[in-house]
């Protein structure tokens, strides 16, 4: 039996010559493309995804995808508590499913086009301990995902994580602004300073007062794309990286 399985398992497992080429492209979009294109043709899926976490931690956002709709990419979002790839960071665990329609955590995105795929298998993650989010494949015809493919899936995941860690930082997806503003918002309750909280004052005066100068639900509250072009309009790139050095 052992001599069967060997090549099966053979067949799922990247090379270091193939992850080292992942990370030699420029931009974070072409690393995550080449992520998904290369796992999407090793497991011989329909679909390929990767998902990352916001920064809030709360939402996932389509990073990356091989046979959904492109111009999704940055723009699907779903909380950790919504869907299928919301309950693989939520349990930081795999989730493998023949009928996706059958489960009770489904939730269907018409606009990424995922009308024809029944089949679902999602593992997290995971760079040095810490979720960066998901990885999805997914196909038409209805596939039962064995204990071996869940695990070489996995594997593959915690061999592209470090890639993935590196693209994460380079792109819109994950924006080092947004990152730096959701540190200084944890860090207030106990190192409060006049220039952070004038920050969040200026993100938004009215909403500042009315959540009784809470950083966090305020963020929670502002759309990513709200706060960029807020924090462009106010240039306050400089005063958040003098902020963010501080409490670092």
């Amino acid at each position: 039996m052992r001599q069967m399985a060997q090549p099966q398992q053979e067949k799922y497992v990247l090379t270091r010559e193939e992850i080292g080429n992942l990370g030699k492209s420029g931009g974070a979009a072409e690393i995550l493309m080449n992520v998904v294109d290369l796992i999407a043709k090793r497991f011989q899926t329909d679909v390929c995804s990767v998902y990352l976490l916001e920064p809030d931690r709360a939402n996932l956002v389509l990073a990356a995808t091989v046979g959904l709709r492109r111009q999704c990419i940055g723009t699907l979002r779903l909380g950790v508590h919504e869907g299928l790839a919301g309950l693989v960071a939520e349990t930081v665990r795999p989730v493998a499913v023949e009928q996706v329609k059958n489960h009770p955590r489904f939730k269907y995105f018409r606009e990424a086009g995922e009308d024809a795929y029944q089949s679902f298998l999602g593992v997290p993650l995971v760079d040095r301990r810490v979720l960066l989010g998901v990885l999805i494949v997914q196909t038409i015809e209805a596939r039962v995902f064995r204990d071996e493919e869940i695990r070489m899936l996995g594997q593959a995941a915690a061999e592209v994580a470090p890639v993935v860690s590196e693209a994460r930082t380079l792109d819109r997806f994950i924006a080092p602004t947004q990152e730096r503003l959701w540190a200084l918002a944890r860090n207030l309750w106990w190192s409060w300073d006049h220039d952070s909280t004038n920050l969040f004052l200026d993100l938004d005066p009215i909403r500042w007062g009315q959540l009784n100068h809470n950083p966090i639900s305020l963020l929670s509250e502002i759309p990513l794309e709200a706060v960029e072009r807020r924090t462009a309009e106010l240039v306050l790139h400089s005063r958040i990286n003098y902020a963010y050095r501080r409490h670092q």
